[in-house]
């Protein structure tokens, strides 16, 4: 769907009123985000601000992740209370609306691996119980949207990686909250207090060393880069890094072929969508 069609959805959706200002911002692959400022209308689900000035996300291009956004709203407001993530104020019926607090006075942190491993270390230690990850039931449900052969090589690789997988999120001392999608600018600095992070959508209770080959990843941090932020990582929490590193590695893999996996779902499914639309 094209953005004026979005705004004029998210006019309705949120009673605005003329004076409403809509502006897209840089988002990811699949979902679109606003801000949306109205000085003539009040957020109906918020006690605390006085007027709209909202993040909005249009979820309804995402036909393929599988991610249950009830579950992630309500492990979002558990977030927001360790001022660790923005307020989410509301979420559509249908789940393709959602809102949340705008955050003023911020921006996105450098991306160095002394800020990141704070991040994560602060994440990891969070005393919020989420549901698991269950990554093979993803890669599962990724292939079977991506429409990958038995006989297809990332088919067959994750076959390989599956008992793997099994016995990293079976190891209670490395299962924490992770945020597996841990992008720099996901973490907005703020002046005088702690980082705030953004786009919880895959948060889940899985590997610790997952979550940090993940932001390796996404962040295209070169091998020497991500050993700096392992080792600032294992010195705050004390973990010998030997095997840190160890553990690390093992999960590196891991993280490709679930990216791999991700984006051939997107592909199937954003081809059926264009071809639905002609």
């Amino acid at each position: 769907m094209n953005t004026p069609h979005i705004t004029e959805q998210l006019r309705k959706a949120l009673k605005l009123s003329e004076h409403a200002k809509i502006v897209r911002h840089p988002s990811g692959d699949v979902n679109h985000v606003y801000r949306v400022q109205d000085s003539a209308a009040k957020v109906p689900y918020s006690l605390t601000q006085e007027y709209m000035d909202v993040a909005v996300k249009w979820l309804g291009e995402d036909n393929f992740s599988g991610i249950n956004r009830t579950h992630q709203f309500v492990l979002q407001q558990q977030l927001y209370k360790l001022n660790i993530a923005p307020e989410p104020l509301w979420l559509s019926d249908d789940e393709r609306f959602w809102v949340e607090q705008w955050q003023p006075n911020t921006q996105s942190c450098q991306r160095n691996p002394e800020t990141l491993a704070n991040v994560l270390a602060r994440i990891h230690q969070l005393p919020v119980t989420a549901r698991p990850l269950n990554l093979t039931g993803r890669w599962q449900h990724y292939m079977e949207v991506g429409q990958l052969a038995s006989d297809d090589a990332l088919y067959l690789k994750a076959m390989n990686l599956r008992s793997s997988v099994l016995k990293s999120e079976q190891d209670d001392e490395d299962l924490v909250l992770c945020h597996n999608d841990l992008l720099s600018s996901h973490v907005l600095c703020r002046q005088g207090d702690m980082p705030v992070v953004i786009d919880w959508e895959y948060a889940a209770m899985g590997n610790r060393y997952f979550d940090i080959a993940s932001c390796c990843m996404i962040n295209k941090l070169e091998p020497s880069t991500c050993h700096q932020l392992l080792a600032c990582y294992a010195k705050l929490l004390s973990i010998p890094l030997d095997i840190a590193q160890e553990k690390l590695a093992q999960h590196k893999e891991i993280v490709s072929l679930t990216n791999a996996l991700w984006f051939e779902a997107l592909n199937v499914s954003s081809a059926e969508a264009n071809f639905a639309s002609v």
